[in-house]
C-alpha cells in the first residue's frame, strides 16, 4: 500500500466529482478531534453497540505522528 500523502499534498489535492462520491459515505464514520472528544465518543459507540473492545486506525502520513495519536488516545481513554 503506498504511503498516506503529506498534509500539503492532501490541501492540493484537486478533488473530482467522482472523488467526492466515493469518500462521502467514509467521512460520516470517521471519529476526528482532541483526544478526550474522541475517547469519549468511542466510549458512546461501544456502549451503544455492547462492544467488549475497539479498533482505531489513525490516518497520517508520519508514523510518529501516528504513535503519538495512539498514545494521546490510551491516555485520554484511561
Amino acid at each position: 500500500m503506498p504511503p498516506y500523502p503529506t498534509s500539503a499534498e492532501a490541501a492540493a489535492f484537486e478533488w473530482t466529482e467522482a472523488d467526492r462520491a466515493k469518500v462521502a459515505d467514509r467521512v460520516e464514520t470517521q471519529v476526528v478531534g482532541a483526544p478526550a472528544d474522541v475517547a469519549g465518543w468511542l466510549r458512546e459507540l461501544k456502549g451503544a453497540f455492547g462492544a467488549d473492545e475497539v479498533m482505531v486506525t489513525t490516518i497520517t502520513h508520519d508514523h510518529a505522528a501516528r504513535v503519538r495519536s495512539h498514545e494521546l488516545l490510551a491516555k485520554a481513554w484511561n
